[in-house]
């Protein structure tokens, strides 16, 4: 990827995430499933989460985020988590989403963070516009803010 430099670290950092999650989905660690108590929805202990590793504009990067989101629904991976915080991830995740044909069968997590009930369900629908879901399976108040006002 010509202009774009990874070190290292970086690099093996992101292939031992990239290899330890689908052998733990595989080793069947997702069957520890956790309940949400309103809708009684069984979801796995393990899921796809987003910060960094998928705020990437890269054509190529972008990809290598949807073969990752591939191989984690082909092992059984159903819940993904973002924030709008995390850059570009809300997007890649939409697009991957769609390009998989996906969209209805993930379980959708994101987080709200800002002030304001109003400003939440704004910030709420421009995340579930960016993912391309019909709605979230689960909204999370990231750091506490404003909970109040959220829930």
């Amino acid at each position: 990827m010509r202009g774009q430099t990874t070190s290292r670290r970086e690099f093996l950092k992101a292939a031992a995430a990239t290899a330890v999650a689908p052998m733990a989905l595989a080793s069947g660690a997702d069957s520890r499933a956790g309940v949400i108590p309103v809708s009684g929805e069984r979801i796995p202990a393990i899921g796809l989460g987003s910060w960094i590793t998928f705020d990437v504009t890269d054509p190529a990067a972008i990809r290598n985020c949807q073969s990752v989101i591939s191989a984690f629904f082909e092992l059984g991976g159903t819940l993904i988590d973002s924030s709008p915080m995390y850059g570009r991830s809300p997007d890649v995740i939409g697009a991957s989403l769609t390009q998989l044909k996906r969209l209805e069968r993930v379980f959708s997590a994101s987080k709200v963070w800002t002030m304001g009930a109003d400003n939440g369900r704004q910030q709420i629908e421009m995340s579930r516009a960016r993912w391309g879901v019909a709605h979230f399976d689960l909204v999370q108040v990231h750091n506490m803010m404003d909970w109040r006002a959220h829930l």
